[in-house]
């Protein structure tokens, strides 16, 4: 035997016995790898859908029609055919002040916020923004406010990085403030400050609802109050049915104490991960001391900054808004001919997601197990509710969440079909 394999066969030995979950960190050990049942979603959805052999409701995901393939390959072409260098080397932490300043440009136009690029750092998508964020501002055991239900990907992400989160109710116009502000005054009471409170107030994940305008004047006011920073998570603001935009959390603050986190992967595609955080520079500069990875691609970045710039991306998103109301009012138009007995909910006005509250008694789990065997896919609503695992009662129990960004619009009505047969073997079981 040779030494190598001497030395091969005692690390073998060696590390036989040793469990890897003895060397993970606090937040490594109290997290899964994330599975489809996380999601709300049983373990043979994905595969089922991703094989075609069903209809799939579950994710949103940009109408893979709809990808503006074309225009992005002759914006990745201008860029190498001019690039200086910069394109194919490190990035920076903050990204390229090309598509930062662009970003500034259409805070000013689109929301009526003045910025610079010295406003934004890009990240690998929202996500990943707020994984930054959260990595610069929280320490083990802070509290953090949070709607409930909810986008569970943050939530898993708070709890990773020690979070205790406590959560507030939404409605039908978002988030409830007269329970927030009482959430804030009991934490204050309790000797607890909230760090931060998370809002998804543009066409809220799971609900679709947009937060009333007086609300966003009031989520506003509370957070200066209590002096917790407000994480804007708005993935969906771009994809508005009505003419105009809501108005940002940001805007309404004059800048102030709000991080906005956003994304291409919504309104472009998810495969880009080009997303970026917005807030006061000198809570980006906080920010950057927790970037370890050399930021993102500068390629991705100069291309997403040249199809802005010659009005690829403005044409593409006046494109995207009606087909996705136009799907929106597919699958609505068969839950309504069809489900009508077992299914209410809310006409949302934007976004991706249409939530639904089964009636007469029908279980969520029990209306996805029959649509499964239909060839429709959808999470439960339980998934969406940070507290469920520790509440005596069934949150999201009788509600499922609907994504019609990816289906055809044939599809969609057809799926209203196929979940109305199986509320009805539901009913009847």
């Amino acid at each position: 035997m040779s030494r190598e394999e001497d030395v091969a066969a005692a690390a073998a030995r060696l590390w036989a016995g040793r469990d890897p979950e003895a060397l993970l960190s606090s937040g490594a050990r109290e997290l899964s790898p994330g599975t489809a049942t996380d999601w709300g979603l049983p373990a043979s959805a994905w595969e089922l859908a991703s094989r075609g052999e069903a209809i799939s409701l579950a994710g949103g995901i940009p109408d893979p029609a709809a990808l503006p393939k074309e225009a992005l390959l002759e914006a990745l072409g201008r860029v190498l055919a001019g690039d200086d260098g910069g394109a194919l080397t490190y990035g920076g932490g903050l990204g390229f002040e090309g598509l930062r300043e662009q970003l500034a440009e259409r805070s000013a136009r689109e929301l009526g916020l003045p910025a610079s690029a010295g406003h934004f750092m890009l990240t690998n998508g929202s996500a990943g923004g707020i994984a930054l964020v959260c990595a610069a501002l929280l320490d083990r055991g802070d509290t953090v406010v949070s709607e409930s239900p909810t986008f569970s990907g943050t939530m898993r992400t708070l709890r990773g990085h020690g979070a205790r989160i406590v959560t507030v109710p939404v409605d039908e116009d978002g988030c409830r403030t007269d329970a927030l502000a009482d959430t804030l005054a009991r934490l204050e009471a309790e000797g607890r400050r909230a760090k931060l409170i998370y809002a998804i107030p543009n066409f809220h994940n799971p609900t679709g609802a947009s937060l009333a305008l007086e609300r966003r004047r009031e989520l506003v006011r509370l957070a200066a109050e209590h002096g917790a920073l407000l994480l804007d998570d708005d993935p969906y603001g771009e994809i508005h049915f009505d003419e105009a935009r809501p108005p940002s959390l940001a805007a309404l603050a004059g800048g102030r104490g709000v991080i906005t986190v956003g994304t291409f992967s919504k309104t472009v595609a998810t495969g880009l991960r080009v997303g970026w955080v917005q807030a006061e520079p000198e809570l980006i500069e906080r920010f950057m001391r927790m970037r370890f990875d050399m930021g993102g691609s500068p390629l991705l970045q100069r291309m997403l900054a040249a199809f802005i710039e010659d009005g690829g991306y403005a044409a593409h998103v006046a494109r995207i808004r009606p087909l996705y109301a136009r799907k929106a009012a597919a699958l609505q138009r068969g839950l309504r001919e069809y489900a009508e007995p077992y299914a209410g909910f809310r006409s949302p006005q934007g976004g991706f997601f249409l939530w639904v509250r089964l009636l007469g008694g029908l279980s969520a789990d029990a209306v996805q197990r029959e649509a499964l065997a239909e060839g429709v896919v959808f999470p439960v609503g339980r998934a969406f509710f940070p507290d469920h695992a520790q509440r005596d009662d069934d949150p999201g129990g009788d509600y499922i969440r609907l994504a019609w960004s990816t289906a055809s619009v044939e599809e969609l009505e057809e799926a209203g079909q196929r979940i109305a047969r199986a509320c009805e073997r539901a009913a009847g079981s």
